[in-house]
């Protein structure tokens, strides 16, 4: 009786997908897009990722560096060359530094090649910097333009910080003591410009935080489960959760919390990944045969090799 109350507390806080993003990702699927996220900012429609013959290209590593599209009503893909302030910041790796990169839609957090410096950049814009100590490498997220929630580990001592909050005034206050956020490069979570969620860790337990800057409030939950994407009210990931009448551990399941405007809800959706077996894997770092990644305000589902989507949540 509880789940589906749950469950029908999870679809009464769904809403129809707009019809330009479902218009946007017909497109995508025509065109064969590799697709990392899909978002309407300012009355047009963006999607991120790249276009590839093969399906080689499939890791999340390359998430950083994926270049912005602009979706027309034809279905022509106009690219945007933006975050070129990126090359002057860091002309040697461009994006693929093993430290020191944070996204949300269109802002970038980067420290710097020297590590002596974090640069906040919006399209080709720096909006603001500070200085840091060379010795530490940071993992960002974004509470929002003007605030970047960091995890400090010392280079030489090997050892974690607290997280911490910077501001655009360069000054930094305690946000959790006892948290970690995971490095960029390893772990990466892909988020629209409106997402409201911060993800980190403690004791090596997921635990989320959904940010309200209207109020400046903020309500935290751990999770079950590890998140991968998040838009505006939702967040979601693949989990190694597998339920009693589950004996195939070949597929996983999906998880998602949705912020109802008082309470977190945790639902499993009915769709699984399927996960390859290394020797048929083409890509080393990830052995699922779909990509999660949000979509407006819903989440979707892409397969590798197909480039097929299916909207999991409106």
């Amino acid at each position: 009786m509880n789940r589906i109350l749950l469950v029908l507390l999870f679809l009464q806080t769904s809403f129809a997908m707009d019809s330009s993003i479902e218009a946007a990702l017909r497109c995508i699927e025509k065109k064969k897009m590799n697709v990392l996220a899909v978002e309407k900012i300012d009355g047009k429609v963006y999607a991120r990722g790249w276009f590839s013959r093969t399906k080689n290209n499939i890791c999340y590593v390359v998430t950083h560096g994926a270049p912005f599209f602009e979706i027309k009503k034809n279905c022509s893909f106009e690219e945007k060359h933006w975050f070129k302030k990126i090359e002057d910041i860091e002309p040697h790796n461009k994006f693929n530094r093993l430290s020191g990169m944070g996204r949300k839609g269109l802002l970038v957090a980067l420290q710097n090649d020297s590590g002596d410096s974090v640069y906040v950049i919006e399209k080709n814009k720096v909006l603001w910097s500070c200085p840091l100590e060379k010795d530490d490498d940071l993992a960002f997220q974004f509470l929002d333009k003007n605030r970047l929630i960091v995890s400090i580990l010392n280079r030489k001592k090997r050892d974690d910080a607290p997280i911490m909050l910077l501001d655009n005034k360069c000054q930094w206050t305690l946000f959790e003591k006892n948290a970690r956020l995971h490095k960029a490069r390893l772990y990466h979570t892909e988020q629209t410009t409106g997402s409201r969620f911060i993800v980190y860790r403690i004791k090596h337990e997921p635990y989320l935080v959904f940010f309200d800057s209207l109020y400046n409030k903020h309500w935290g939950t751990s999770s079950s489960f590890g998140i991968s994407v998040s838009t505006r009210n939702i967040a979601c990931g693949i989990t190694d959760y597998i339920t009693d009448y589950e004996i195939d551990n070949s597929k996983k399941m999906i998880k998602c919390i949705k912020w109802t405007g008082c309470n977190f809800v945790e639902e499993i959706l009915p769709h699984k990944i399927d996960f390859l077996h290394a020797d048929d894997c083409l890509c080393s770092c990830s052995h699922a045969a779909e990509r999660l990644f949000p979509c407006g305000e819903g989440i979707c589902v892409q397969n590798y090799e197909t480039r097929k989507i299916e909207i999991l949540v409106e």
